[in-house]
């Protein structure tokens, strides 16, 4: 690794409030190296400059940095600098590097993926077919590919109109434009107090507070939430009703007809994120379909098809269609026709439902081997690449997610879902990086094991 690196920009996008200060910047450190905001060889802002610019003391920042290479994940060298560290191992005598195995990262395992793109685009870029994508498109996107995703969106219960489905650049830019339509900057939103990570940065980029609702088995707790509403004001709640990120719970319908019902009394906007109900062969009812005129729905084929494949829908309300149009036109112009000419022609030809239960089969799978070490885990009838872990009282979040990474195993840290002074007793394990059952089996065991012990007797292996 060479140590002749700029300087990173790199700033945490936010620091819990509870605990030591240099625990909190330890903790952002290590969310950003596993969520892929750093990367092996990153050089770490000086200390006197990061202290300077998050208002903390030098020593505050020193204590940081030597915590942080305690734990395996930087390394400092006289006169270079601080930098993210790759983490090592002997084999046959000599030190040889190799990448942490990232298991906060929420993807799909690999599968048919990319023969199928392959094979797709190969068709699509033929002159005569690819000559209409690459013209100006309306901000929505091609009406007709419009038609036939609203199309298979719907089924007996739950109904689309394609005026109403606009196509964006993944969920992300989805719930973006969602929020500004919604919101402004100082607004309360509300949330499960342990929620999606991508929302909370989302938040953060457009100054909204967020309101963390106690949470029971099925998410938000109905109770909860009109406490927590009429406390604080808000008139927005965002929620993930199937196999919520990080706890992988789902609402069941009367529960969803409940957070409806409270929509309504309580002149809520409802934020509603799906990208995982494909992982149900029938999916779950969406509040959509229960309050259609306050509920704004979001999917992704991102989540089924592959991350880079950056395509998602928004389904917004009547009354909001010209200005979800507005903001399409201005944040994105349009999405590119290629992706939505993919996924039409998936869908055409049966290779998206191939494709979802291909997904279906690789979760269970990959559940069924998390469930072998950790029988006491949440039992999931319809999995998706993740799972929810609770910990022995022994252990905190926080200490058991510094322990993985000292062995080499990246979860996701509490800080990424946490909402306010909230401290999780469980930590997300994302099961879809590995590249087969058997080395998923094999990490899973490491962090059993890591489990078994006690904190303070986990020796670092670094």
């Amino acid at each position: 690794m060479s140590l002749e690196g700029t300087i990173s920009a790199w700033r945490p996008r936010e620091l819990v409030s509870e605990g030591p200060r240099y625990l909190a910047l330890v903790s952002a450190l290590e969310q950003d190296i596993a969520v892929g905001r750093l990367s092996d060889g990153d050089r770490l802002p000086a200390h006197r400059d990061l202290a300077r610019e998050l208002g903390l003391s030098v020593g505050t920042v020193s204590k940081a940095y030597q915590e942080a290479e305690q734990r395996g994940i930087v390394s400092g060298h006289v006169g270079q600098g601080t930098f993210v560290r790759r983490r090592s191992a002997v084999r046959n005598g000599t030190t040889v590097g190799y990448e942490p195995v990232n298991l906060a990262l929420n993807v799909p395992a690999k599968g048919s993926e990319t023969q199928l793109l392959s094979a797709l685009f190969g068709d699509v870029s033929r002159e005569r077919e690819l000559a209409p994508l690459l013209e100006y498109h309306p901000h929505g996107g091609i009406f007709r590919h419009r038609e036939i995703i609203a199309e298979s969106l719907c089924d007996s219960s739950f109904s689309i109109e394609p005026e109403q489905l606009f196509l964006c650049n993944g969920a992300q830019h989805a719930i973006d434009i969602t929020l500004r339509l919604v919101t402004k900057p100082g607004d309360s939103v509300l949330v499960d107090a342990f929620t999606y990570s991508g929302f909370k940065a989302i938040a953060a980029a457009s100054h909204l507070n967020l309101i963390p609702v106690a949470m029971d088995d099925e998410g938000i707790d109905p109770e909860a939430l009109k406490q927590a509403c009429r406390a604080s004001g808000a008139r927005s709640l965002y929620c993930m009703p199937t196999l919520q990120s990080p706890t992988a719970r789902t609402m069941t319908l009367g529960r969803r007809r409940r957070i409806a019902e409270l929509a309504e009394e309580l002149d809520l906007i409802v934020i509603e994120d799906d990208v995982y109900g494909f992982f149900f062969p029938e999916r779950p009812l969406p509040i959509a379909t229960l309050a259609p005129d306050r509920t704004f729905y979001v999917t992704s084929y991102s989540k089924c098809v592959a991350p880079g494949f950056r395509l998602g829908t928004l389904t917004v309300p009547t009354a909001y269609i010209a200005q979800a149009e507005l903001l399409l036109h201005a944040s994105a112009w349009f999405v590119a026709p290629l992706l939505s000419e993919a996924v039409v022609r998936l869908i055409e030809s049966g290779k998206l439902e191939e494709l979802l239960r291909e997904r279906r089969r690789q979760a269970i799978e990959r559940y069924r081997v998390f469930l072998d070490v950790f029988p006491n885990a949440p039992k999931l009838q319809f999995p998706a690449f993740y799972g929810w872990l609770p910990l022995p009282k022994e252990w905190s979040a926080d200490q058991f997610t510094a322990a993985a990474r000292v062995h080499g195993i990246l979860v996701t840290p509490p800080i990424a879902s946490a909402v306010g002074a909230v401290h999780p007793a469980a930590v997300r394990i994302c099961l879809g990086a590995p590249k087969n059952l058997e080395e998923l089996s094999t990490v899973l065991q490491i962090l059993r094991d890591i489990l078994a012990r006690r904190p303070a007797n986990v020796v670092s292996v670094a």
